[in-house]
């Protein structure tokens, strides 16, 4: 702190300034050049003198007064330089700035349909709404959010289209089916069959070609036949055997030119039955190649279609044939294997489309023969679902691995979209649980991938370029890696999360060392996920389960640590990623706390700044953080365990000022101590000594010299 170096010097100044006072209060003035006689003191020489020994004490008092009483002030002071600066510790160096992104996770597709521009409406229970993707997969746009009101959704299942392009949707949480525009325009909405009854967990919709609309009416085990506009027309099922046309759990319809088809999910029934376009009951089948069936599709040849949610396979059949034609699929997440597949439909160039839900996906298959044609995702640009790590690259962007989505996202410092890649899977370029993610000096992008247990490097727009690491304990080898991070030698750090360790490689992937192991001694770890490496290629690690950082050489001995468990400044609760500043001060994204933690390279606290909520400079389980040149912080705002959370990236910029392209986040009056106060000190010292060196060289008896008029010592104290 400044004060007890100013009150020191501002007691010597005072003495200093007595001194003076008293020595010229006897002291003559200079005159003309012709000399005084000694036996008499001029009092104008006297007077001037006084003034200026008295100016200069004024001068000298009033700058200690005011340095001594702005050093008190408490004031966060943050250099991006190299060299020291006076640090003044504070609780609100950093405030909100801006942030960027919301929920945008992967589509949970339950019903699908196709439009004869082969544009694809999708009813993604996870995000609550339609989506619209063009036939190359490409976005149109979507509609709906979380509620009960028009427009919105709390479970959509089936989708259909009529004659006009218009879409109509069941929820079967709201109980209702809405109708919209392709636009996704409100038109109407209804819950109600024969004029009183309600709809019971409606699932499965088509709409045939004169437009009536037919619902599986789960909860009621029946098919409701409506008009367009929701008048209620009849119904026929009912409680009761499929074999004479009746239901135990009614799931998909599909209407085609002459017949309608249902499935029935239920474990006692587990077949589909064709009935007359007004219910009359003409056959059931399926029982012997069904499981679990869920949606079902028919195309103009009255071929049917349905998903097997539980064999997770998609079997096409003859209508009343209980030998089906293909079965494509198995469990997986590889093209063509499905995890829960619900929704089907077939488009008029006789390809099928699956709502692989668990795997977040459309998969299009050949209606011929159920061979895998292409993929069709959703994960909206610029939208995040767990955002888990961010990097600053130096030339203006962010990267952020957005884990949920499995893939890596470019951003401008603004916010502004660039470039996404990344698909879910296990080849070369795509993610499984991506979570860390760091930049070299020439920008390519590593990024662990921590299902898949390797690491894999990219170039700056995100072209693949290599992998390594497989499962294991070995060398080289990954139980969940968490954190990664580049040293001025572009060498990778790498948290071993499940074995405890940090490894080290060279920027191929070829492995180097290792350290650590499990337990909370010194060098030890319980779950490492964060780590950075600073200008002197010193490595932290944050220690999540002990909640602790640790400091190492890049060679893995120990150094220093610092933390512990608990809410309070420097205490940690599950840290996160860290990050550096350009100085080597330590960010720590303080997960459980819900806050960022500032600390010097030695670990000593510096600030801390979020609270928990969703508010802007709130934080819910923020998991990764960067800092860009100008000292503002990057947040990945992970969110909820859920996934849908704040799911965005906070900006937090240092409440500062910049003196000579030096960001100080300090206020006003600090920077004027830090930056002024030396030019002053150093102008009072060289009026102080100029009056000093006047008095010490005339320190003789009293006789005329020159200008100078000298005076005696001081006299003895008696």
């Amino acid at each position: 702190m400044l004060y007890p170096l100013i009150s020191h010097v501002q007691g010597e100044a005072s003495a200093s300034a007595q001194r003076h006072r008293l020595n010229n209060l006897a002291r003559k003035g200079r005159g003309s050049s012709k000399p005084k006689t000694n036996s008499r003191i001029s009092q104008r020489g006297i007077a001037r003198r006084s003034r200026y020994c008295l100016c200069g004490t004024i001068f000298l008092v009033l700058f200690f007064s005011i340095a001594n009483a702005i050093g008190g002030h408490e004031a966060g002071i943050k250099a991006t330089l190299a060299g020291p600066i006076p640090t003044v510790v504070g609780d609100s160096s950093f405030s909100y700035s801006s942030q960027w992104g919301s929920y945008g996770g992967p589509m949970m597709p339950n019903g699908v349909t196709v439009d004869p521009s082969g544009n694809v409406y999708i009813a993604d229970a996870k995000n609550y709404a339609i989506v619209k993707l063009a036939r190359d997969g490409s976005f149109v746009t979507s509609w709906g959010s979380y509620g009960i009101g028009p427009g919105q959704f709390r479970n959509p299942e089936g989708a259909a289209l009529d004659a006009s392009g218009n879409v109509y949707v069941t929820d079967s949480v709201n109980n209702n089916i809405e109708k919209f525009t392709n636009a996704g325009i409100f038109i109407t909405s209804w819950s109600t069959w024969n004029t009183t009854n309600v709809l019971r967990t409606p699932i499965g919709l088509s709409v045939n070609a004169t437009g009536f609309v037919y619902v599986a009416d789960q909860g009621n085990q029946r098919v409701e036949i409506f008009r367009s506009d929701g008048t209620y027309v009849s119904s026929f099922g009912g409680l009761g055997s499929n074999l004479v046309g009746k239901f135990q759990s009614p799931f998909g319809v599909a209407v085609g030119p002459t017949y309608v088809y249902v499935s029935d999910t239920s474990f006692q029934s587990g077949n589909i039955t064709e009935f007359t376009k007004t219910g009359g009951f003409v056959c059931a089948w399926g029982s012997s190649s069904l499981l679990q069936p869920a949606m079902v599709a028919t195309d103009n040849a009255s071929n049917v279609y349905v998903t097997d949610n539980l064999e997770n396979d998609v079997v096409k059949f003859s209508a009343c044939s209980d030998t089906a034609v293909w079965i494509s699929g198995s469990t997986g997440g590889f093209p063509g294997q499905f995890n829960s597949p619900v929704g089907v439909a077939v488009d008029s160039g006789m390809n099928v489309y699956v709502g692989d839900s668990n795997n977040f996906r459309i998969q299009k298959l050949s209606a011929g023969t159920g061979g895998y044609l292409s993929s069709l995702t959703y994960p909206r640009p610029g939208m995040f679902s767990s955002p888990y790590d961010d990097a600053f690259d130096g030339l203006g962007h962010v990267y952020v691995a957005d884990e949920g989505n499995n893939r890596v996202q470019m951003f401008s410092l603004a916010g502004v979209f660039v470039l996404a890649w990344g698909t879910t899977g296990t080849g070369n370029g795509q993610f499984n649980a991506p979570v860390g993610i760091a930049l070299d000096h020439a920008g390519n992008v590593y990024v662990a991938d921590s299902s898949n247990n390797r690491v894999e490097k990219f170039s700056p727009d995100g072209t693949f370029i290599t992998t390594w690491g497989t499962f294991g304990t070995g060398n080289g080898q990954f139980y969940s890696p968490f954190g990664v991070a580049v040293d001025s030698s572009n060498n990778v750090y790498v948290t071993d999360y499940s074995n405890n360790r940090v490894e080290k490689f060279d920027s191929s992937g070829n492995y180097i060392a290792e350290w650590g192991s499990s337990g909370a001694g010194n060098g030890q770890f319980i779950g490492p996920i964060g780590i950075a490496v600073d200008g002197s290629n010193n490595v932290y690690v944050s220690d999540s389960s002990n909640n602790r950082i640790e400091k190492f050489t890049s060679s893995g001995t120990f150094m220093t640590t610092w933390g512990g468990f608990g809410s309070g400044n420097g205490q940690l609760n599950f840290p996160g990623h860290l990050s550096l500043d350009l100085a080597g001060n330590v960010y720590v994204a303080d997960t459980y706390n819900n806050r960022v933690q500032e600390f010097t390279g030695s670990g000593t606290f510096l600030t801390s700044f979020g609270t928990v909520g969703s508010g802007n400079g709130q934080l819910v389980y923020p998991e990764g953080l960067a800092i860009d040149n100008s000292g503002n912080v990057y947040v990945s705002d992970t969110g909820n365990p859920s996934g849908v959370g704040n799911s965005r990236i906070e900006v937090f910029a240092p409440a500062s000022g910049s003196v000579g392209g030096v960001t100080v986040p300090v206020d006003k009056f600090a920077l004027l101590t830090v930056y002024l106060g030396p030019v002053l000190a150093a102008l009072g010292t060289v009026i102080t000594l100029i009056i000093l060196a006047n008095r010490y060289r005339c320190m003789k008896p009293a006789t005329a010299v020159g200008n100078c008029t000298t005076i005696p010592p001081f006299p003895a104290r008696r």
